[in-house]
This record gives structure tokens, sequence and C-alpha cells, in this order.
């Protein structure tokens, strides 16, 4: 479960995404023997706003659908300090949708999470999911915790800092949190301030933020069955400032509760957990658990009652769905075709597709990628999406971080699989999004010259479409307590040609596919393809600008997929 969290990722990214399971945990019941179900106080109104005992929100970055443009969630981490993004973002994110009272309509599933567990307790007045505009709407005497959270609140996510150059500009990711923070602040409060989710890292890594910010409490770890205990003790003043869990604490499926509302881009949990085991992620750490078809029912209900037709079904690798053979990590190809047959049956729902799988099983199970595309009623005018990472295009690094992702492949036929996973996903209409991280731990410039040339080698398979989006290294997963990855000072002209050719090829995916892909009416869609065609160039303008202020060498693209595959040598040879 996400503390108020948008789900694990779809940010990609994790290192990347958005990925991670992080909310509140409990360590042992209130000392002073409190209940959690305590009778609640009377809801009152004011300004036709809903005043609650527990207030819930995220920031406006996580409660703006971007239009649904594809992939335009990335677009929250882009810097505030130039006018050219904050066009943009003025753009993209348009105001969340409310209610007649002003709650929003839509939130971010892993806040649903946390409502549903304490209205379980508590009753139905006694929680409410704010406005971060005006939150300050939602709170009174009555008021005893406002539950925040956090995705990317300091802006040190691996997207954020790809966008700040290291984190030296502000992104609307850090600006919004920190104005929703700020809204909070009244002399002499009675209510505490505890934050969760995915985000909640940051403060480890920038000390006395916690302090500087007011925030009184900041949990990590799972805990969707404890989440009234919790918020019991933190009220009644019974809570350490940090509370940290594990998976010794972590809820089972019949713990975690049923979200009673609808929740950011139709998207609904199917699994838990990974396993693959790589180094720089954090939900490797997490043990596996699978939702059973009538659960995801019900929750998918939730959102097809809102007219949302088009399901996102959220996991940190979907081909694990039920995974029987933890040796090969091959597909359960009956259990993951049951569960899209299952959701497609589902009234009101017309489309589903899955928030993140791993490369390697389309090439293990090329057949299961064809049934899914037949189910799902894919094709050359509906593409399924789907995030992945690519993370390197280096053999020793693959057998270095990314241990599993491969299986049951060895780690260094790992450039080998991604050429031909990318080639079966598309021949089935899958349009995959990558994450490419610079930076890993032990990289050297030969290994970032290697994944340049594998973007090279997917540049060059027919009618091929993809999009790579190069995120710099975070310390989190195994990797805690590595180096962060410095964008500005730390990188070189190899790191550099992996940047630049990552987003070169966003922008031929832009030119050749934004304006089929993004359903909108047809002055808005021109609006927002125009303004991605002119800002793209702008990016790799500067960039070209960067590369030679740094005396930096661009490499050209292989013209052929001859020259892609090194039988012909361009400067310079990885």
């Amino acid at each position: 479960m996400l503390f108020a969290g948008r789900p694990f990722g779809i940010i990609v990214g994790t290192a990347r995404r958005n990925v991670y399971l992080i909310s509140l945990v409990l360590s042992a019941r209130p000392k002073n023997g409190r209940s959690a179900t305590r009778p609640h106080p009377n809801r009152s109104r004011w300004g036709g706003r809903t005043i609650a005992k527990y207030v819930l929100a995220a920031d406006f970055t996580l409660m703006t659908d971007y239009r649904n443009v594809p992939l335009a969630t990335f677009f929250s981490c882009i810097p505030t300090d130039q006018w050219q993004s904050r066009l943009v973002f003025r753009i993209l994110a348009n105001a969340p949708k409310v209610d007649a009272q002003g709650r929003p309509i839509r939130v971010p599933y892993g806040l649903r999470k946390i409502e549903a567990s304490l209205v379980q307790a508590n009753g139905r007045d006694s929680v409410v999911i704010a406005d971060p505009r005006n939150i300050e709407q939602y709170i009174g005497d009555d008021t005893e915790v406002v539950g925040l959270h956090s995705m990317d609140p300091l802006g040190l996510g691996p997207v954020s800092m790809s966008f700040t150059m290291g984190g030296v500009l502000t992104p609307y990711t850090k600006a919004m949190f920190l104005d929703l923070v700020g809204r909070l602040q009244r002399p002499d409060r009675k209510y505490k301030i505890v934050l969760g989710g995915p985000g909640g890292w940051h403060f480890d890594c920038r000390e006395g933020m916690q302090q500087e910010l007011g925030i009184d409490h900041i949990v990590h770890g799972e805990v969707d069955h404890l989440v009234p205990e919790i918020f019991d003790r933190i009220a009644g003043g019974d809570a350490p400032p940090v509370m940290r869990f594990t998976n010794a604490t972590a809820p089972t499926v019949d713990q975690i509760p049923k979200i009673l509302g609808p929740t950011m881009h139709g998207m609904n949990e199917v699994m838990r957990g990974c396993g693959r085991g790589c180094e720089f992620c954090e939900v490797t750490l997490r043990r596996p658990r699978y939702f059973p078809l009538d659960y995801i029912g019900d929750e998918i209900a939730m959102n097809a009652a809102d007219g949302q037709s088009s399901i996102q079904l959220h996991s940190d690798d979907i081909f694990l769905y039920k995974l029987e053979n933890w040796k090969t990590m091959e597909p359960n190809e009956d259990a993951v075709k049951d569960l899209f047959r299952f959701v497609m049956e589902q009234p009101g729902v017309s489309h589903c597709y899955p928030t993140h799988g791993t490369v390697s099983a389309a090439v293990t199970n090329p057949g299961l990628i064809a049934d899914l595309t037949k189910i799902v009623g894919g094709g050359p005018r509906k593409w399924i999406g789907i995030q992945s990472g690519i993370e390197t295009g280096s053999p020793a690094l693959s057998r270095a971080v990314l241990h599993r992702k491969a299986a049951p492949f060895a780690a260094e036929e790992w450039p080998d699989l991604v050429v031909r996973g990318t080639e079966i996903l598309n021949r089935n209409y899958w349009y995959p999004a990558y994450t490419i991280i610079l930076g890993l731990p032990g990289e050297t410039p030969a290994d970032a010259w290697m994944t340049v040339d594998l973007i090279d080698r997917m540049e060059q398979i027919p009618n091929g479409h993809f999009v790579t989006a190069p995120l710099t290294f975070v310390p989190i997963g195994v990797l805690r307590g590595e180096q962060f990855y410095n964008l500005d000072e730390m990188i070189d002209e190899a790191r550099f040609n992996v940047a630049y050719r990552a987003w070169r090829h966003i922008l031929l995916e832009v030119d050749k596919d934004l304006w089929r892909l993004t359903a909108l009416p047809v002055p808005l869609r021109a609006m927002i393809v125009l303004t991605a065609r002119v800002g793209g160039r702008y990016i790799l303008d500067i960039m070209h600008r960067f590369a030679r202020s740094k005396g930096f060498r661009i490499r050209a693209p292989a013209k052929t997929r001859r020259q892609a595959e090194g039988h012909t040598v361009s400067f310079p040879a990885a």
C-alpha cells in the first residue's frame, strides 16, 4: 500500500519508478491504551467544504491527470525556473476534478487505501481527502491528523534529478509539495502532520528537513491493516518522529482493504513485490503477494462507475502474477491471461494495460504477448503501453546489478534480450516506455557507450516504437548509502551521449506518434503536440549548447542495422 501515494510508480521509476509501496506502519499498540476505534467527533461544514478528524492529501502534481496525454506525468519533474517549462506545465497540468463539496474525485491509488482503512475503523464522516490547493479549508478544531502523500517531495527522484541538472533547479514535484506543507503551518496548531509514501526516503538524505518543514512524523513500510492504530497513536502524542517497518509487519492480502472511490488513471493493484533482485530498486525487497480476481473486480468497479473505461493494472512486474517457477521466472501464462480476460469482462471496461513488466518475459513467452493482445483487442489503432527498465546496455553492469532481470537467460545476454523483446512487443502492438540509469555504481565510459550502442540497435527495428527516459542514479534499494549521481558535476562525454540519444529518440516518437496517441479535441491536441515538438527541440538545443561548452562530441546515430551491430565503426567504438 502506498501511504497517500501515487501508486508505485507511474514514475517511471523508479531506481526508478515510481514504484515503491511505502506507507504508514505501526511498531506497537499505543502505550496509553487508547482504542483505534474510539468515537469520532461530529463532522462540521464550512464554506461547502468538509472538516474532518483525519484529513488526507497529496500535492497538486499527483492530483492532475495531465489531460491523459501519454507519459505526460514525467512533466511533473520539469523545473519551475524557466518560463518555457512553466508554460508547458500550465498547459498540461489541468485542475483536479472535484465533487459538489470541492473534494477531488480521482486520487492516487495509495491514498484510497489509507482512506479505506480509516473509514473501516472510524466511519465515513471521520475522513476526507482534500484538494491540495485549499487544504486549509478542510481543517478545523476537530482535526487531529493530516496525512500527506509524498512521491518526490524534495526533488531527489531519478527523473527530477535528471531534469534539474542534479538538483540545481527546482522541479514542480518539490515546489508543489513545499506549497502544500506550507499551507498546513499555523501558529499553535493542535493537529499532527504525518508523511508517508514512496518519497519518504528523501528525508533520510536531507537531514533536518523534516523539522524545518514542520512534519511531525514520517513513516516507512506497508501497514494497510494498521493505519487506524498509528493515526490514533500520533493523535495521542505517543508516536516517534520516524517509524520504519519491514516485510515482517507487512499485511497479507486479506488484511488490505478495498478502495472506496475512483483512482488516478484508473489504476488498480493486482500484485505487490517482485523478486528479480535488481540492487537499485526498493520493490525487490518486498515479498510477492497476489490479489484474487474477485478483489480486483470490486476495485475496478469503483473506476468504471466513474466512467474510466481504460484500466491500469498495477504491479512491479505483470509477468510475475501468480508466478510458480521461481527458478526460471517464466510467466504463469494461464494466470496472466486469466487476469486480463477477467478485467476485460468487467462492466464498463474497454481497455486495460499494465504499469510495469520485464522485457525478458516477451522473449521467453512471445505467444503470451500475442494472446494478451488478442484479449485486450490491441491493434494498429490500439496500442498497449508498458513501462520497463533497460537501465544499461553493458553486459558487465547487467551481471553486477540487474541479477535476475534477464532470467531465465544469463545477465550478459541482456542487451540482446532488450532488442529481441522490443521487436516482439512492437510486433504485437505493445508500446514500451523504457528507463535508462546514468551513473550506476561501477559504471565506466565503456559501459555508457554500450548503452548508446543498444539505442542504435533498437532504432534499427523495422517499424519500431519505444521511448527511452534517461534517469540519474539515486541510492535506494540494496545500494542505499552509495553516492547520488550528480549530472551537472559528474557527466562525461559517454554519459552525455546516452542522455542525448535517449531524448533525441523521444523527439522522434513525438514527431511520429504523439498526435495519434493523444485522444483529445483537435484544438487542444494540436496545442499539446506543437508544445511537445517545440519543447523537445528546445531541450535538444540546450543539450547541443551544453556539449559545446564541455567540449563533448556527439556521436551520429547508426544509419543501418549493420552499422548499429558494430560491423562498421563510428566514433567512438565501445
